[in-house]
């Protein structure tokens, strides 16, 4: 089982609010990918403590001989990496409004358990296709459910970073929880939206298949971005649950 991750700033923005975490745990990786938002400093800050609250609240629950199923724990810790942000916002007077999204998964070699909040992704490639496995809870998404808008049309729209839910942003938060199997030459990128907005899927999915493993398929993918004049911070953290099981070509 391998993991990378990489977050590069672009050639747009003065500093990166990305950040992101890929370990592993008990009996598999955790990884996380979050892009902050907030004025100043505060953005790059709440993307450090979703991340850091998130991976200590999961870490710990696994490691625990009662630990509860993971769905639970990846929930109860967004949860906690919320509650952490909003406080300190709260206090903060520099900080108000921060928040940030928040994509996270834990990886097996037979299940993946996705959890988001916000407009960061996770996708699933494989031989057969590139498959987006979250779903954004953004503007442009709710547009696109009620038919104003086509998937096309709302990746070129002026308000496509507007997003409706984040963590730290209320004092409670709604995360979507999502469980799928684990097939023989599956491989998992979480990325922020200066990836997704800047790369077509198609592209993603060649760039992944052709690459020999998990680093250089990241490097692969923030190149494409920086190429295409992403205009945000770009994070791709990729995860091949079964190492060298990929008859990917």
């Amino acid at each position: 089982m391998k993991s990378f991750g990489i977050s590069d700033k672009g050639r747009y923005r003065s500093e990166n609010q990305d950040s992101f975490s890929t370990k592993p745990v008990e009996g598999g990786v955790l990884a996380v990918v979050c892009d902050g938002m907030g004025g100043a400093a505060a953005g790059r800050l709440a993307s450090e403590m979703a991340i850091s609250r998130f991976v200590t609240y999961v870490s710990m629950e696994l490691a625990s001989p009662e630990s509860m199923v993971i769905d639970d724990i990846l929930r109860l810790a967004t949860g906690a990496a919320n509650r952490e942000i909003y406080h300190h916002s709260l206090n903060n007077e520099e900080c108000a409004g921060m928040g940030t999204t928040l994509v996270g998964g834990y990886f097996r070699e037979t299940e993946a358990t996705i959890v988001n909040v916000g407009d960061s992704r996770a996708y699933r490639i494989s031989l057969d296709g590139i498959f987006q496995l979250t779903k954004d809870h953004s503007l442009v998404q709710r547009m696109v459910d009620s038919g104003q808008l086509t998937p096309a049309q709302a990746r070129r729209h002026p308000r496509r970073n507007i997003i409706t839910r984040a963590v730290g942003s209320e004092p409670f938060v709604t995360s979507d929880i999502f469980v799928f199997p684990v097939r023989k030459g599956d491989i998992f990128l979480l990325c922020s939206d200066g990836l997704s907005n800047a790369v077509e899927e198609a592209e993603i999915h060649r760039l992944i298949l052709a690459s020999e493993n998990v680093e250089t398929a990241c490097r692969s993918l923030i190149d494409a971005a920086l190429a295409n004049n992403a205009r945000d911070n770009i994070t791709a953290v990729v995860i091949d649950p079964v190492e060298g099981g990929g008859e990917r070509g």
